[in-house]
């Protein structure tokens, strides 16, 4: 394995957002998204298998993978995804192209599936049919979506239509929830977050304070007006407690 400047290995070299969950706003966010897959595995009796759309270095994979899952890892920088691969030796690590408009994967193969903070890909035509396609009945799906009806996605949209730059705020969280239901997911759990105007990699002093006040003011549970949204929803009826994937011959997110 090879070695940075200072001695440390090359898997253990931060990448760009690992740097930005360094701040205390990337810190802030960090922990919202890891309450939310670790209320989530506290459903499953067994570690299953996860597919992990986007998952740049792969941390939030590894965090997975040293639970016991077995994880398909894809993203479209060969870089992090070279990143990912040394880090999580077992996982299939798939490169796509940024053009994608599929999940790698047989249908009802995935028992978990992450999409975090890759808007191109939560945001696009093909993600709640391709989520509801590769996640076995009561599989989960744990996801950020940005939303155009608050504050912080107007100004967003506003800017993006003037600027021509990729429009984070385009739909609504209601809009997309109730895509979700009318493919068969039901929301299980949602908190939103962001609701002051920080940039994606401050460090400000303000943040911590900032943050108390959301949380005391209870605006996370305003889901319909939120800037961010983590949601976590389930697809179909109620998976039956412990059942595992089913194994058989090649990996179930390889197209045999």
């Amino acid at each position: 394995m090879t070695r940075a400047r200072g001695g440390a290995s090359s898997a253990d070299r931060k990448t760009f957002w690992e740097q930005v969950a360094d701040t205390r706003w990337g810190a802030y966010t960090t922990d919202v998204v890891r309450r939310a897959i670790v209320r989530s595995l506290e459903s499953f009796r067994n570690p299953a298998h996860a597919l992990d759309m986007g998952c740049e270095g792969g941390r939030w994979s590894r965090f997975l993978a040293d639970r016991g899952w077995s994880t398909t890892c894809v993203d479209t920088d060969a870089r992090a995804l070279a990143t990912c691969r040394r880090r999580i030796p077992g996982a299939d690590c798939i490169l796509v192209p940024p053009d994608n408009d599929r999940m790698p994967g047989r249908s009802s193969s995935v028992d978990l599936l992450l999409c975090i903070e890759v808007p191109p890909v939560i945001l696009s035509d093909w993600f709640v049919a391709e989520s509801s396609r590769v996640l076995r009945s009561g599989g989960l799906l744990i996801g950020v979506m940005w939303n155009l009806l608050s504050l912080r996605g107007l100004v967003g949209h506003v800017k993006a239509s003037l600027t021509g730059s990729f429009d984070y705020y385009r739909i609504s969280y209601p809009a997309w929830k109730r895509k979700l239901s009318r493919a068969g997911f039901r929301v299980l759990h949602e908190e939103g977050y962001c609701w002051f105007p920080f940039g994606r990699a401050s460090n400000s002093v303000l943040v911590p304070l900032c943050t108390s006040l959301e949380k005391g003011l209870g605006l996370r549970r305003l889901t319909a007006l939120s800037p961010w949204v983590i949601v976590v929803s389930q697809k179909g009826p109620p998976r039956e407690p412990g059942v595992r994937r089913e194994t058989g011959a090649g990996h179930p997110c390889r197209e045999e």
